[in-house]
C-alpha cells in the first residue's frame, strides 16, 4: 500500500467507534506475521546457519577470534 492509502486507512480506523474487544482483535490482526514475514525469518535463519557452518569449516574446527579480540590484538601490535 502507498503512504496515502495507509494514511486514509488510518483515518478511517480512527473514525470508527469500536468496543475494546474489537479493537484488540483488530490490533492482533495487524500484528500477526504474514507469510512473507515467516518466509523472511526462515531465509534469515538459513543464511545465518550456513554462514556459521562455512566459517567453522574455514577455521578447520578451531575457535574463531571475535572482532573485539582481533581489534585488541591489532592495537597491541601498533596498527
Amino acid at each position: 500500500m502507498t503512504a496515502v492509502a495507509l494514511n486514509n486507512l488510518w483515518l478511517y480506523l480512527k473514525g470508527m467507534t469500536l468496543p475494546r474487544s474489537d479493537r484488540e482483535w483488530l490490533a492482533g490482526k495487524l500484528l500477526e506475521p504474514t507469510a512473507t514475514d515467516t518466509e523472511t525469518a526462515r531465509q534469515q535463519a538459513y543464511v545465518h546457519e550456513t554462514l556459521y557452518r562455512a566459517l567453522d569449516e574455514a577455521a578447520g574446527g578451531q575457535q574463531l577470534q571475535t572482532a573485539e579480540d582481533f581489534i585488541a590484538e591489532m592495537q597491541a601490535e601498533g596498527f
